[in-house]
């Protein structure tokens, strides 16, 4: 995406809101017409209520101004109440939209970017793109308006001086290009910097156990140092240039006021021009001379919106998951992998051309090294990943053509690598579906909950991921979570790792009972499961080696034979 086509996408944020900024539009114009007439007033407080005498018409034209303040200051509520209304939706829409988006996302986005990293990532990027209903950019819109009245006001009060303001127009704006140049280069750096120490922060943060067992602790501080000097000495250079900025901002003020003074001085004892009119002509210099900054720095604004405008559509141009859209009832059925491909990188593969029939109710094991592709299966199977070739049919139908939403209702998993929301054991069961205590209690008797329920109950808070469990209650809790939904299809990737036998005989027993109708798919190398299992495939290097029963491929299969070894 280029600057323009972000600015485009800016533009159209904005669009959405057109009848309140037409009102906000017209609160600016409305104010900064009143504005114009202050200076006008001044002029004759001075000329002709001061040094006039005239009593009555000062304090007239006095309460006039004061009019005038009180009606600018209700203006300004009325437009600024509209303002941050536009920002909060904008912020909002953005939000909204990033995570529907985010929850829609491939799962292999997730890993190769840490949470954190996307966490402040989006946020940043969001709070820079509701930026463009600040203050700051509607004050450039006033500050337009006030110009083109400050060049109207000089005329109507002296052409020669007049003369003199647009001269000193250009040489301000070639000196405040400069800066503002200057100002969007650092901000570039700065940004850039910002996502490298997000980056890295998620990733020790993530790390931190190694950080601890390794004794790393003061490396990391030292990259630490390393990236918060880098951002700290961007942060400088910023707010240094700002000041200076300001200060020759103020002296080139400084000066043509003092040019203006002379003149207006030569001009008033020559009784070509009136003091009144002296002071009313430098507030309308201002109001020309003043906002060229402002309009110049709209650049520097944009500095810091466009890049995060950017990331931002990036990141919503990901591809998301595919769906059909199709409201069809589906039933258990065969599941069937047709010569399946699947590579992460191109010409990497991970699975080559695999075949693999899961019977409707059958119970299939899926055994290999580590790295020989029994997950990326799982991952195929739930439509975490897609195929680079071939399909994966239930009954005739092609997965990658049914709804999302209904085929993984027909899917349970349950992990080794099960996550646990920081909230009650039963919401962590039931996840959000309404249940009564009776079928929770159930599940946790099947899934051998049911004495730590007992010392705890299902209101106990488990933390975060499930941080105030062991690994094995973790797996209780996802293996209850499978019984109370009771799916067709139940997926076990390793789910008896971390339990102890006497709930591994239990979660064995349930493949004769409350699984028996049900196709149960089980990544394991433990021979009580194996023996309970209609066939086992065995993979290496993402290549389907052997498939047959327990009894038929012990002692023949040589892969197998290398896997029964390591767990005896």
């Amino acid at each position: 995406m280029n600057n323009k086509e972000a600015v485009k996408r800016l533009l159209l944020l904005l669009d959405r809101y057109r009848k309140t900024i037409i009102v906000i539009v017209g609160c600016l114009f409305i104010s900064t017409g009143l504005n114009l007439c202050v200076p006008l007033i001044s002029r004759r407080i001075m000329d002709d209520g001061f040094i006039g005498g005239n009593k009555n018409l000062l304090v007239g034209l006095v309460l006039a101004s004061m009019i005038i303040f009180i009606i600018n200051s209700l203006i300004d509520i009325i437009k600024e109440k509209k303002r941050v209304d536009i920002s909060a939706k904008i912020q909002y829409f953005l939000s909204e939209q990033s995570f529907s988006h985010l929850m829609k996302l491939r799962v292999n986005y997730f890993n190769n970017t840490n949470y954190a990293e996307i966490l402040s990532n989006i946020n940043a990027d969001i709070n820079q793109m509701a930026s463009i209903a600040d203050t700051s950019v509607f004050f450039v819109i006033t500050q337009a308006f006030s110009m083109t009245g400050g060049i109207i006001g000089l005329f109507i009060i002296d052409f020669r001086m007049t003369i003199l303001v647009l001269l000193f127009i250009p040489i301000k704006c070639v000196v405040m290009k400069r800066f503002a140049k200057k100002q969007k280069q650092i901000m570039d750096e700065f940004i850039q910097r910002n996502q490298k120490y997000a980056k890295w922060f998620g990733d020790t943060v993530g790390g931190v156990l190694e950080v601890k067992l390794f004794h790393i602790s003061d490396k990391k501080h030292e990259e630490f140092a390393l990236y918060q000097n880098d951002i700290i000495e961007k942060q400088k250079q910023m707010n240094m240039l700002s000041q200076w900025n300001m200060i020759i901002d103020s002296i080139m003020v400084q000066f043509l006021s003092t040019l203006l003074y002379i003149l207006g001085a030569n001009l008033v004892f020559d009784l070509r021009l009136s003091i009144g009119s002296v002071f009313a002509f430098i507030t309308y210099s201002a109001y020309v001379t003043g906002p060229i900054s402002a309009i110049l720095n709209i650049g520097y604004l944009l500095s810091g919106i466009i890049p995060s405008t950017k990331r931002y559509y990036a990141f919503m141009d990901l591809e998301e998951e595919t769906d059909s859209g199709k409201t069809t009832e589906l039933c258990l059925n065969d599941l069937k992998m047709e010569q399946v491909s699947f590579a992460y990188e191109k010409d990497k593969y991970i699975l080559k051309n695999i075949d693999i029939l899961f019977a409707k109710g059958s119970k299939t094991a899926i055994i290999g090294r580590n790295g020989s592709g029994k997950t990326t299966i799982i991952n195929l199977i739930t439509r975490m990943y897609e195929p680079a070739s071939g399909k994966i049919l239930l009954g005739a139908d092609n997965i990658s053509e049914l709804s999302l939403p209904e085929y993984r209702n027909m899917v349970s998993v349950v992990s080794q690598q099960i996550y646990l929301f920081n909230d009650t054991i039963r919401n962590n069961i039931c996840l959000y579906k309404q249940m009564g205590d009776d079928m929770i209690e159930a599940a946790c008797k099947d899934s051998g909950l049911e004495e730590f329920i007992k010392e705890v109950s299902l209101d106990y808070v488990v933390g975060q991921n499930g941080a105030m469990l062991s690994g094995g209650q973790k797996q209780k809790i996802a293996l209850a979570r499978a019984l109370v939904y009771d799916k067709p299809i139940v997926i076990f990737d390793e789910a008896t790792s971390n339990t102890d036998a006497y709930s591994e005989q239990q979660i064995n027993g349930l493949l004769d009972t409350k699984l028996k109708e049900k196709t149960v798919i089980v990544i394991t190398h433990k021979k009580e499961i194996l023996g309970k299992m209609d066939q086992l495939v065995v993979l290496k290097d993402g290549i389907v080696v052997d498939i047959g029963a327990y009894d038929e491929l012990i002692g023949k299969n040589d892969e197998l034979n290398i896997m029964m070894k390591k767990t005896d």
